[in-house]
């Protein structure tokens, strides 16, 4: 599985690791590829984009927003808080987030599993799992 991918800026190609990536935003054909020290526009469109990365990784939230993952910080349910920024939850894109995401209430003996996929085995030391 790829760790990264190339993207042409200033007539060369520059190397972004998905590790890397805060959230992308849709600007009509481009989108901004946004990192801890700087973003970078691309000619692609969101639909694109999404279709490219993993969707273990990225979330589309907003029809403007893909956001990773592992830089969500929390939510709730209108707003995706990454460390430094807020990003709208989109109601179109609410059901599928909810579904890649554990959460552990407030109950020692509840658990919500959204995902199947995921096991109770992943809700340690958390109250939201995003897988």
């Amino acid at each position: 599985m790829h760790t990264y991918f190339f993207i042409r800026t200033d007539g060369r190609f520059i190397k972004v690791y998905f590790k890397d990536i805060l959230f992308i935003e849709g600007c009509k054909n481009y989108v901004r590829i946004y990192t801890e020290e700087k973003f970078f526009m691309v000619l692609v469109t969101m639909k694109k984009m999404e279709q490219a990365l993993p969707f273990n990784l990225f979330c589309r939230v907003h029809k403007s927003y893909i956001v990773a993952k592992e830089k969500i910080m929390g939510f709730d349910s209108d707003t995706i808080y990454l460390k430094n920024r807020e990003l709208p939850l989109g109601q179109q894109f609410k059901q599928s987030f909810m579904n890649s995401v554990l959460i552990i209430g407030n109950n020692e003996n509840e658990i919500l599993i959204n995902t199947p996929a995921i096991g109770i085995e992943n809700a340690i030391n958390g109250a939201v799992y995003v897988a």
